[in-house]
């Protein structure tokens, strides 16, 4: 019992590092996208094709648009995996925003885009640190007592 407390506990606290981990690459591709838009001024398979390998919705997204899908449903429909990759569900709203603006304007519309969206995903990731920092040990000590009230009144 107090294994499977613990076990909980820090599974918990490895899903808020995760978060970090996955809002973190996110903006790292945000940045890529917007330095192809305003020095390459690649389209949107190409950006995803260059630097959408570190997330496995991204990925999707791609192999979706190469069989002809259109870029808006494609990532709609890419987003249910980041729901299930460690993103929140503020955070997967918020990446859809992104979705339904990004590759509909022109040149400095894709490029403030980019911007508000790492603007909006830059308070997200604070939150999610703090989240982590506050948080993760509390998880992990709540797990681990957990498991030790729910031996002793079973016991």
């Amino acid at each position: 019992m107090i294994g499977a407390g613990a076990l909980a506990g820090y599974s918990e606290s490895l899903r808020l590092k995760l978060r970090v981990a996955r809002l973190e690459e996110f903006l790292r591709f945000l940045q890529a996208a917007e330095t192809e838009i305003r020095f390459a001024g690649d389209p949107l398979s190409r950006i995803l094709e260059k630097h959408g390998d570190s997330l496995a919705f991204l990925k999707e997204c791609r192999a979706r648009m190469e069989e002809g899908e259109a870029f808006e449903t494609a990532w709609g429909r890419s987003l249910k995996k980041a729901a299930a990759s460690g993103f929140s569900s503020e955070d997967v709203r918020r990446l859809q925003e992104f979705g339904s603006g990004f590759g509909v304007t022109d040149t400095e519309g894709q490029i403030a885009h980019c911007r508000l969206s790492k603007e909006l995903l830059q308070a997200q990731l604070q939150q999610a640190r703090q989240d982590e920092k506050t948080k993760a040990r509390l998880y992990q000590m709540l797990g681990i007592f957990g498991g030790i009230a729910a031996a002793i009144l079973l016991g």
